[in-house]
C-alpha cells in the first residue's frame, strides 16, 4: 500500500478501507484511556476521527465549522486540537487558505 497525500491508496478488494476503520476503532478505545487529556480534545478528536472515511483515511475542517458543530469556542477548538497533537495521536496538516487535514495516529504504530 502506499500514501498520496493523506491517503492511503486503497486496494482494489478494499482491504485498506477495512484495515482502516479497524485502526479508527483502536484509536478512539485509546484515547478514550489516555491518562489527562480533558474531555474537550477527546470530543474534538472523536468528532474529527467519525468524519474520517476509508477512501481518505483524513478529514477536513476549519475551526470555525467545528466550533459551531460542537458548540465550542474556535479558541477551545484550537486548544484541543493542540492537545491531541501534543500527545501525538492526531496528525495536523496546515495548509494556507485551506482547512487543516486530520488524521489519526496510534503512538505506537511508528
Amino acid at each position: 500500500m502506499a500514501y498520496k497525500g493523506c491517503m492511503l491508496i486503497r486496494n482494489d478488494n478494499g482491504e485498506a478501507a477495512a484495515a482502516f476503520y479497524d485502526k479508527r476503532r483502536r484509536w478512539l478505545d485509546y484515547v478514550c484511556e489516555l491518562d489527562e487529556l480533558s474531555d474537550r480534545a477527546f470530543r474534538v478528536g472523536y468528532w474529527l476521527a467519525k468524519r474520517m472515511n476509508g477512501r481518505d483515511q483524513c478529514c477536513w475542517y476549519q475551526h470555525d465549522q467545528i466550533a459551531k458543530i460542537l458548540g465550542m469556542s474556535v479558541d477551545k477548538v484550537a486548544r484541543a486540537i493542540q492537545e491531541l497533537e501534543g500527545r501525538g495521536v492526531l496528525i495536523v496538516v496546515r495548509t494556507h487558505r485551506k482547512p487543516n487535514s486530520y488524521s489519526i495516529r496510534l503512538p505506537f504504530e511508528f
